[in-house]
């Protein structure tokens, strides 16, 4: 079993914040460093938690199953208060939830946003100008917003490093909850990682590790796997497979990725290009991503991407073709973090099986993955099934495989 994870849910936190900002309203003890005592918090400081703490009600609806959002401040909030909790209690789920008394808060509450103050941006690191070569037979293990160290994430992590055809790749399309602080990295991301012998692992950058400025990303992460950088390339003599950082600038293309990608290609021939991001160019479930499509219009226009691989999204789904762009979208963020059902895919059979939705708004139609996720005991039924997909590459061919988080084959398909 792995080790229980601390979770933070909005109904423990939330109690002390007010009382807190009233005292601080009235001069009484705000002592975050930076700011004047007299004068209380600023009030954009104010409006970012309160915005995170209603962000956070709304995600948090079982307190004893990890919950969390978009949102930066919420997430900084839950981070830094899992560190600071001294007392837990076990859950059904495996999980720690912290607790706390208003007394706790009150003295932390000052401590957090000094904390907050101090986060910067880690230094951009360019990639090699080369793609790496490698072999025209491949198998890649592929998964995405996994690092929560709990539920579905550990079994899908033993069910990679059991697999008897073994793989060249493992590759994390990012996302380390809360946000991606070191603790978070070393627990939830590395110490948990599969173990393949022989393989190349790899890690995308997620808008998760950004919330604490990347560091532990860019100087733990990366200098554990030996990756120079949050985007790289690998080739076979069939294949561009294209890895990007689309999180160091939020939903967008930071640095010269777009030139270094138009070289790569413009020297890859007639090798056919797969791209794999954090983020998604579109989705019937989530927001588009027009950054993202405008940096790579060139590459859309042309057809030139055969399949487009993100997470961000927690969910697996599956694209058809795109109406004008021809690539095939996937969404495979469905390895770790507990996301709720969707009421409109129907009631959640006990073995998950993929639901048709129609294209809409010229974005494709798409299978997605219903199911319930036994690892969240006491609450099965209200969230979807943990799991990976393997990419199987034999010269030209492909063949895609989504798989259940015990590493039950759930769909097989020749995508060439």
């Amino acid at each position: 079993m792995s080790k229980r994870q601390r979770i933070v849910s909005y109904q423990e936190m939330s109690g002390a914040f007010g009382p807190y900002l009233n005292q601080a309203g009235r001069g009484e003890g705000f002592s975050a460093e930076g700011y004047e005592s007299a004068q209380g918090p600023p009030a954009d400081l104010i409006s970012e938690v309160s915005g995170g703490l209603q962000e956070l009600e709304k995600a948090t609806l079982n307190p004893d199953v990890m919950g969390g959002t978009e949102t930066r401040m919420a997430s900084l909030l839950q981070t830094f208060f899992a560190t600071q909790a001294t007392k837990v209690a076990p859950t059904a789920s495996d999980g720690l939830e912290a607790k706390f008394d208003n007394n706790d808060l009150l003295g932390w509450v000052g401590s957090f946003f000094t904390w907050w103050k101090k986060i910067i941006k880690a230094d951009w690191r360019e990639a090699e100008a080369a793609p790496k070569q490698i072999d025209n037979k491949y198998r890649v293990a592929l998964f995405g917003d996994w690092g929560t160290g709990l539920y579905g994430a550990p079994v899908l992590a033993r069910s990679i490093a059991a697999d008897p055809g073994k793989f060249q790749l493992v590759l994390h399309l990012g996302d380390t909850y809360y946000s991606g602080d070191e603790g978070e990295i070393r627990e939830r991301l590395l110490q948990l990682w599969p173990s393949v012998p022989g393989a190349l692992n790899r890690t995308l950058n997620g808008n998760h590790e950004m919330y604490t400025g990347g560091h532990a990303y860019f100087d733990i992460a990366l200098k554990q796997f030996g990756q120079a950088s949050s985007y790289f390339a690998l080739q076979s003599d069939y294949w561009i497979l294209a890895c990007l950082d689309s999180a160091y600038d939020e939903h967008d293309l930071h640095g010269g990725q777009v030139d270094w990608l138009t070289k790569i290609v413009a020297n890859g021939g007639d090798r056919r290009l797969i791209l794999f991001s954090h983020h998604q160019p579109f989705s019937l479930l989530d927001v588009q991503g027009p950054k993202l499509v405008e940096k790579l219009a060139e590459f859309l226009d042309a057809k030139r991407i055969f399949a487009w691989y993100w997470g961000h999204e927690h969910h697996c789904v599956l694209y058809d073709p795109h109406p004008v762009w021809k690539l095939l979208g996937r969404c495979v963020g469905h390895g770790g973090f507990p996301y709720f059902s969707e009421r409109f895919l129907g009631d959640p059979p006990e073995k998950p099986r993929f639901v048709r939705l129609d294209s809409k708004n010229l974005v494709p139609g798409a299978q997605v993955l219903n199911g319930q996720n036994p690892y969240i005991r006491g609450h099965e039924k209200e969230y979807g099934p943990h799991g990976y997909v393997t990419l199987e590459f034999d010269g030209p061919k492909l063949t895609e495989t989504v798989r259940d988080a015990d590493g039950t084959t759930l769909q097989e398909r020749a995508l060439t």
